[in-house]
Parts: structure tokens; sequence; C-alpha cells
């Protein structure tokens, strides 16, 4: 019986961790700071609807987005008046849940140095995206090729280029 007790509460424990960890969807670092977003704390961000070229269907999707630079705000990376000197040396890894990655400057992040608006996506033509390309894909509006934009983002850091 008492066995029977502890498998049953082991099986609980395993099963509301498993569930936990499903549900976390992004972390977004910078040196010491880190800011973990379940799939539910992501859908609740602020989001803006942008109609784009897939690069890689070419085909125009609308894409419920939130802009990475608002991410990395909310971890105290240098943009704004911050991004100068030696926070130019700054690069933002962009991972993917099945290995694949992509750099950037920090600075592209930044409206004072770039036009464009680098997003994650939740959503493609009001569905959630398919489990190939989500939970989040990464969309680099204006990008010719399609290399940038990364499907199944889970992870952002921020580090100085000089001293990984």
């Amino acid at each position: 019986m008492r066995h029977s007790i502890l498998a049953v509460l082991f099986s609980l424990f395993c099963l509301s961790a498993t569930s936990l960890l499903a549900q976390q969807v992004l972390t977004v670092t910078f040196q010491e700071t880190n800011l973990t977003l379940t799939t539910t704390q992501f859908a609740a961000l602020p989001h803006t609807d942008i109609k784009v070229m897939d690069p890689h269907e070419k085909k125009k999707h609308q894409y419920s987005v939130v802009s990475v630079r608002d991410l990395l705000s909310q971890v105290g990376a240098p943009l704004g008046d911050k991004l100068r000197g030696a926070a130019l040396h700054d690069v933002v890894m962009v991972r993917a849940k099945d290995g694949y990655a992509v750099a950037f400057a920090l600075a592209d992040f930044d409206d004072a140095y770039s036009t464009q608006t680098i997003v994650l996506a939740d959503r493609e033509d009001g569905n959630p995206l398919s489990d190939t390309a989500g939970p989040l894909r990464l969309i680099v509006p204006g990008d010719k090729k399609g290399a940038r934009w990364a499907r199944m983002v889970i992870k952002i850091e921020v580090f100085d280029a000089d001293h990984k």
C-alpha cells in the first residue's frame, strides 16, 4: 500500500513537472538576468499583426508577433542611449530547439540603427504555429533570404562577442 501511494505521488510529481516544462516556451538572457516565459505568458504580451512574405514559401501570411526589442529591454540589454561604445560588441544569438541558431548585432534591434523590426510570432493566419514551426518563429521582415527566419525558437541570448 505504501509503495503504491509513493508511486502515485511520484507519477503526479513527474506529470506536473513535465507539463510545466512543456509550457516553457522561451528564455531570454543578458548577463545575470533571465526571463523565462510560458506559452500563456508569451500570449499575454502585447502583440501586433503584420503581413509579410514568407521567403521560404514565397507566400504572404499574417503573423501575430512580439517585438524582440521589447523582450531584450525586459532583461536590461543596452538599447537606446545605452547602445554605444562597448555595447556595440554585443551579439544576439537566437537558438531553436532543433539546434539551429542565428546571430545578429544588438544594434539590429535598435530603432536608431535599423529600420526593420525583428519579431517573434506565435500565430500564423490566425492559427497557432504548426509543430514544425512553433511554438515561436523568428521573423526578419525585409530579409531577401529566409535563413534568419528561425523556427522552433526557444532561447535568445545577448553576450559580448569579445568575452563569450
